[in-house]
Parts: C-alpha cells; sequence; structure tokens
C-alpha cells in the first residue's frame, strides 16, 4: 500500500450548508468528518495524501493536517481547484463567466501532478465506514486495480437521502459484480414514499430506493488521468454555457466504461454511510461520530497519542 494514496475532495463551496461543510467540527476532540477517512485509511497502511481544496481552505487547519500526516509517517499534497487548474489556456475564455470550479471530475483531474499509483477518492463531508476501506485495500494488495479494472464502493440510495433536502448521487446499473453504467442524478429527494430525481438531461425520473449509488468512493488507477483528460476536452468543446454545467467524475467512468476502456468492480458494502449536505444534517452526523467514539470504534481524541 505504499504507493497507494488517499485523494479527498475538500474544495466544494458548500452553498447549501451555508459554510465550509469540510471543516465543521463533528467529534468529540474537535475532529473534522475527513479525519476519520485519514484515520481509517491509515491503518490500512495509506501513507500518501492529497487534499483537493479552494483558495479559502483556511491555513491553520492546513498546518494541524500536515502534522497530523507527519506524526503518523505519511506525506500530504495540497492542491488548489481553481476554474482554469489544468484547463488548456484555449478554453479560458469560454470559462470567464463561471462562478466555480467544474465539479468532480475536475477535482479529481486536478491531482494528476502528485498521483502516482493506484488512489482511492472520497469526499470530504461523506463518512464511508472502515470496511469501506478495508475492502479497497484488499482489490489493491490483490493487484485488481490497473489501467484496466477500477473500483468502486456503492451504497443503497435508501441509506443516503438527506432528511432536509434533496441531494446529487451518481444511479448505478450492474452486470453481476461489474458496473454497467453510472447516471448522475440531481435534486433526488423521497416524497411520499417516492423518490426522484433528475438526469443529466433535467428530466424528471422515478428511482428505487434498493438501486445503488456512487457515494465518489471510487478505487482507481493512475492511467484515470489520461480518460479525464480525453472527457474534459470534449466537455470543454461541445459545452456551449459554462454558468451552470458540471463536469461530474462518475460521468467519466461512465463513458470509459461504454467505450470498452475499462472495467469496474463494484463492492458493496453493510456500512452505514451518512454526511453534510445541508447545515440540518450536522446534529445526525455529530451523534453517529459520537456513538463511535463512546463504543471504541474511534478514540474520544482521535490523535491522541
Amino acid at each position: 500500500m505504499d504507493k497507494t494514496s488517499l485523494l479527498i475532495l475538500a474544495g466544494g463551496m458548500g452553498s447549501r450548508y451555508r459554510g465550509s461543510k469540510q471543516i465543521d467540527t463533528v467529534g468529540s476532540g474537535n475532529e473534522r468528518l475527513m479525519e476519520f477517512a485519514i484515520f481509517d485509511a491509515l491503518k490500512i497502511g495509506i501513507r500518501k495524501f492529497v487534499l483537493i481544496i479552494n483558495s479559502k481552505f483556511p491555513e491553520d487547519y492546513k498546518i494541524k493536517l500536515q502534522k497530523i500526516l507527519e506524526n503518523n509517517g505519511a506525506e500530504l499534497n495540497f492542491v488548489v481547484q481553481k476554474i482554469d487548474t489544468l484547463i488548456p489556456e484555449r478554453f479560458h475564455s469560454k470559462l470567464q463567466n463561471r462562478k466555480k470550479p467544474l465539479g468532480t471530475g475536475h477535482a479529481v483531474y486536478c491531482a494528476k501532478n502528485v498521483i502516482n499509483g493506484p488512489f482511492v477518492t472520497i469526499n470530504a463531508d461523506d463518512y464511508y465506514g472502515r470496511q469501506s476501506f478495508e475492502n479497497a485495500a484488499e482489490l489493491i494488495k490483490n493487484h485488481q486495480i490497473s489501467n484496466q479494472f477500477f473500483g468502486m464502493t456503492a451504497f443503497e440510495l435508501q441509506n443516503t437521502l438527506s432528511e432536509n433536502g434533496s441531494v446529487s448521487r451518481g444511479i448505478c446499473r450492474l452486470n453481476g459484480d461489474l458496473l454497467e453504467s453510472v447516471e448522475e442524478f440531481t435534486s433526488i429527494q423521497k416524497i411520499n414514499d417516492q423518490i426522484s430525481g433528475q438526469n443529466e438531461k433535467g428530466e424528471s425520473k422515478k428511482l428505487n430506493q434498493n438501486d445503488l449509488v456512487s457515494m465518489n468512493f471510487w478505487i482507481l488507477d493512475d492511467s484515470f488521468f489520461r480518460l479525464a483528460e480525453d472527457e474534459l476536452t470534449e466537455f470543454l468543446e461541445n459545452t456551449d454555457d459554462f454558468s451552470k454545467s458540471e463536469f461530474y467524475l462518475p460521468s467519466v467512468i461512465d463513458k470509459a466504461i461504454h467505450q470498452n476502456r475499462v472495467r469496474v468492480r463494484v463492492l458493496k458494502t453493510s456500512e452505514k454511510w451518512f454526511g453534510l449536505t445541508y447545515r440540518e444534517d450536522k446534529e445526525n452526523v455529530v451523534k453517529e461520530i459520537e456513538s463511535m467514539q463512546s463504543t471504541g470504534i474511534y478514540p474520544k481524541k482521535l490523535w491522541q497519542k
């Protein structure tokens, strides 16, 4: 696992959360949610960490994370995702009116110069559970991640909804344990026991509570960056309105699957997912973390030696 990296997407603007959810404290020792993922990643032997951040990420928290990882024999790189990061100059004029970065696909692509080898990618504001990391480690240790095979941890849609508003998820279709397609849906919510959401064309669709979804827990090979570059170029060439268009990570994977450039093994987990989408979600997240710290799954002071 010494060549494996954990890539944490921590650059979101948090408009629905009304604040920077990536750095809001949720643990009894004032830990942020991403720190529990870092703890689990260290447990499975990951020693390289990359954070995709925005320009407003606090300097004092960067110093704290550096110290935590240095104390655990690990290295940490910060990459600032700007609207034009790694975007060819010929497209810059198209992005002049863009107010925020291009999305999760672009966020991961921003790490291409600091990652060599397999890597796990996660959202900073989601909790995935230790089993998710252990499953990822098994794939990597058994040499099942390559330029032909990626991995993904899937959760049931019904277990990833917020009671406080709509969410976005990648809806997965499987053939055995292989991913057949993944389609990004936004505005997903449950009303009167019926779940529905909007696909990338803006069409409203009914969804099944047992549908498997991507929560951006991917186990990837560094060949991903070539796939992302090809897809990003096509996205930039063919998109007319960049005011709201998003370059999604699942869309890169989906395109590569349909072009037979890669296959993706899906790992199902019984772990309970929870996360921070809305400010009102924090109360539940704090309760979940408190329970795990009080029962010994995590230390009450995560980094206290």
